[in-house]
């Protein structure tokens, strides 16, 4: 089994997952003093509803709880990946090429962790153009990426006509 908390988790629903026709699109875990977080978001194509999210989490959590990956307090989320989704991995941030991201990274480029701007290309080896709206075309290594969000484009919807 792989070793961060979220890689253990991923092997442990992922066929649970899989038999229940729907993809998984990441796995996010936030331990707490008190209490931590379990988000889980998936994708299948027509779409996510409340009503899977709620038969998800009943397939899931008996596992999850039998497994003793997590200490016994905490809360599952389980969440489609919204229009502003997290991009987990190299490959969905380049079905994503071409589009407003934001970025923040674990060790500052330019003396700034957060970027936003348009994600132009991501390489095989993994490093992603950014072109950066104060700083302009970055390259930057996926693995300094703490975490890189989509922004959403309403450009598409109609807005109300003058009258």
């Amino acid at each position: 089994m792989a070793g961060t908390i979220e890689d253990k988790i991923k092997d442990l629903v992922l066929p649970l997952l899989s038999s229940m026709g729907v993809s998984l699109w990441g796995v996010r875990f936030r331990g707490g003093h008190d209490h931590a977080k379990l988000q889980i978001y998936i994708d299948r194509p027509e779409g996510v509803d409340i009503d899977l999210c709620g038969d998800v989490t009943a397939m899931i959590s008996p596992a999850l709880d039998a497994s003793d990956i997590i200490a016994p307090s905490y809360t599952l989320e389980i969440s489609s990946p919204g229009l502003d989704r997290i991009l987990f991995t190299r490959e969905q941030a380049a079905d994503y090429t071409g589009s407003e991201v934001k970025a923040e990274l674990r060790i500052p480029v330019q003396g700034r962790r957060k970027l936003n701007g348009i994600l132009r290309s991501v390489a095989a080896d993994g490093t992603l153009s950014l072109d950066d709206k104060q700083s302009g075309l970055l390259n930057l290594a996926f693995e300094n990426v703490a975490q890189l969000r989509l922004v959403p484009d309403f450009s598409s919807i109609n807005p109300k006509k003058p009258q």
